[in-house]
Formats: C-alpha cells, structure tokens, sequence
C-alpha cells in the first residue's frame, strides 16, 4: 500500500523511523508506529480518552464477537489483496482481519496509540477520513464500522470491482441500554443506502444478546456509543447502581461493490 504526502502528495517513503517524500516533507513514527498525516487547524480530533478507553475495554470483554467473526468471514470470502479500515479506532476489529497489507486510519491519536501499540501487523495513520493519504483506484477492499460514510473519498479510493464493507446498528441495538437512561427511549431507523457508484450486493444480520453482569461494562458500553456526547449527567448517572442487564446487539453488515467507471 502507499502514501502520498499531504503537503505535496508525492509519495511517502518509510525512512528511518519516519516518513518523508522527494521534497523532505518528513513525518516521524510514534513509539507505537503509528504515524500523524493529519495537517489541519481543526479542532475536530475524533473521539475522546473516555470514549476510546471505554471502547478498548469493553471490547476486550468479546461482547461484540459475534460481529468481529461475521465480519472476518466476509472479508475471508473476498480474498482482498489489501484493505482500509476508515475510522477504525481502537483497532479491535482491524487486527484480525485477515489481510497482510492493511491500513487503519482515524482521526483520535488515543486510538491510534492504543491500535499500534497491540497490533504490529497493520499500519495505523491519523489522518481524516475525508482525506486520505493515499492514491486513486489502490484499495481492494474498504471497511467502515460504526463511523460516518465517505463517499466520496471511497469511490476515489476504491478499485473498480473493489469492496466496501459497512457495519450499522440495527432496529433493536442497545434498545435495553436506552430504557434506562431515557424517559421516551427509541429505536433505530432501518436506513436504505442508495449510492451512485456502490451497488449492494449482500446484507447480514448479526443480532443475539448480550447478558453485562457488573456495573462498569454497562457505563463502557454507554461511554464508547454517540449517546456519552448527547446525554446529560443526569441521565447517564440513571446508569450507576445498575449491576446487571441483558442487552439486544443488532447490527447490519452491508457488502457493495464498486461498479465500473469510464476511463
């Protein structure tokens, strides 16, 4: 897989710890071995310490295993001779997908720092998923669980025939989780995705429950979801004395293939 500088966009060179383009724009390697091409004054860094911590312990537990194997499986099936793991986190899922050139890239350096520190087989970038350090039609596969879409960032990306793999919740996930903190709790939209140049090809359920028998997997559970940055103190303190909770996992895995493009 390669590179492209951010600055120039002539292609980046691993070179001593860092990488660095023909024109020496130079970008060093963490510790960890992660690398930072995110160049920009936002303020928009992707999610928080609480957020990620509580999504890398929470995971550890193997709630979401379910998930995490449907998804091998289908990657599994398609062979890909590289993949692209947009907004990927923690790197739960990215670390054992069974590709040998991969990339995870997300905007939260404590993510990234937590993904590179226990995965040393996938090359992690903060960067943007919106801006991709890397080249036109070079992806065979791309994958975005629990994240924003970018569109068209994986129309560019994405090989003719290449495959985008996204994960969503469905109708009934976490619906227990919500009753508990929410007076008028409520349940997702099914969503239809209808994109120019993606066509869907399959859609799998991965639906079961999952039985949290102590207080801090529930506030992980809730701290790593959209709902921690949405919901007052109040409410999310509803979820303090509770011990134990059988909670509905939902989720939909969508499969498109990228459709032909004029040259």
């Amino acid at each position: 897989m390669k590179y492209k500088c951010p600055i120039c966009n002539e292609e980046l060179k691993f070179a001593d710890k860092r990488m660095v383009c023909k024109n020496n724009h130079s970008f060093d390697m963490a510790k960890s071995g992660y690398v930072n091409l995110f160049i920009t004054n936002s303020t928009n860094h992707g999610d928080n310490d609480i957020m990620a911590n509580s999504r890398r312990d929470f995971l550890a537990k193997g709630y979401y295993q379910p998930l995490k194997t449907k998804i091998i499986e289908t990657i599994d099936q398609y062979k890909p001779n590289n993949l692209l793991d947009l907004a990927c986190g923690e790197g739960y899922y990215t670390a054992d997908f069974p590709v040998d050139d991969k990339c995870g890239i997300d905007l939260s350096k404590k993510a990234i720092n937590i993904a590179s520190k226990a995965d040393k087989k996938t090359q992690y970038i903060i960067a943007s998923i919106f801006n991709n350090p890397l080249y036109d039609n070079s992806i065979d596969m791309i994958t975005t669980i629990f994240a924003p879409i970018a569109y068209d960032e994986i129309i560019r990306l994405l090989k003719d025939d290449g495959i985008f793999i996204m994960v969503n919740p469905g109708t009934d996930h976490l619906y227990e989780l919500k009753q508990q903190v929410y007076d008028n709790p409520y349940k997702n939209e099914e969503t239809i995705f209808n994109y120019d140049n993606l066509k869907e090809i399959d859609i799998i359920k991965v639906k079961g429950i999952m039985k949290l028998d102590n207080n801090t997997d529930i506030i992980n559970l809730f701290n790593m979801t959209p709902y921690y940055l949405k919901t007052s103190r109040k409410d999310i303190e509803k979820l303090n004395n509770i011990t134990s909770l059988d909670i509905t996992y939902d989720f939909n895995i969508h499969i498109f293939k990228k459709q032909f493009t004029s040259k």
